[in-house]
């Protein structure tokens, strides 16, 4: 019993501690949002509230956003969509880029392509994507698919060419087959490969999911954004890119945690 009492209060200051110290790393964001919100504020004294808005409005509009279902379903729409987009490119970028990493012709010929396909600009795809396709859904979910997929099959190649070489004769002297090496060394070698092509695709898929909604999309920030400045509401433009902004960052922490939970494994120095 004096074992297991005893526990509770050490992992609860443990967790005390690891919260505390994620938000000092976070403590020059912090300084530099309030910066620009005092900032923004002096400049409401000065320019047309069309042009800046003071920041009570602003607050006043993002409430509304998330207290109201009506308008609170737009950013689960589009947070919806990027998820769905992302899980679906990361599992064609996983095979492909393997499969790069593991054979040497397959990245000859699919890697000059998958560069090419980045180089042509998102705003080219949305047209693209409006000839070929009828449905909404289908449009927005090419076009993130097309925008986000070379990233991770190039960070997923890059990562798997990488693997400590050490590691993989290690196991072919002790005969694990090839199922056993990607497993055991494959995997976990490239998960912070993967970490960082999902924190890169996140980014590049909210902004890529703002443009393809702007065009055709009845549901989602975009449309928001779209009636927005149609109204020439500033105040909701600025409180629909933030909500779209914490949306992303509770992404961006949940990333963080799986990250953290699978290279838990690496001492201490080694974790960024």
């Amino acid at each position: 019993m004096s074992n297991t009492t005893s526990a509770h209060p050490s992992g609860g200051i443990k967790f005390i501690g690891e919260l505390g110290a994620a938000l000092r790393a976070q403590q020059p964001l912090f300084v530099g949002l309030c910066v620009m919100a005092v900032l923004w504020q002096v400049s409401t004294y000065f320019l047309p509230r069309i042009i800046a808005p003071p920041l009570q409005e602003i607050g006043v509009a993002m409430w509304q956003i998330f207290s109201d279902y009506q308008q609170f379903v737009h950013l689960l729409t589009t947070g919806l969509r990027v998820l769905v987009a992302l899980i679906v490119s990361f599992i064609v970028g996983s095979i492909l880029g393997i499969a790069m990493g593991t054979f040497d012709e397959v990245s000859k010929y699919a890697k000059p392509l998958l560069h090419f396909i980045q180089g042509i600009p998102a705003l080219s795809w949305v047209v693209f994507a409006v000839i070929w396709f009828a449905n909404v859904e289908l449009r927005i979910g090419f076009i993130l698919l097309i925008v986000t997929m070379p990233a991770f099959a190039l960070y997923i190649d890059g990562a798997v060419r990488s693997v400590n070489l050490d590691f993989v004769h290690l196991g072919q002297a002790f005969r694990a087959n090839w199922t056993q090496r990607f497993r055991m060394i494959t995997i976990p070698a490239i998960v912070p490969e993967v970490m960082s092509a999902w924190v890169v695709n996140l980014g590049a898929g909210v902004r890529v999911a703002m443009v393809a909604e702007l065009i055709g999309s009845t549901a989602g920030v975009g449309f928001q954004l779209l009636n927005a400045q149609a109204l020439f509401d500033m105040a909701g433009a600025i409180a629909w890119t933030l909500s779209l902004v914490a949306l992303l960052s509770v992404y961006l922490g949940v990333i963080r945690f799986v990250e953290s939970r699978l290279l838990a494994w690496r001492p201490k120095g080694e974790r960024q």
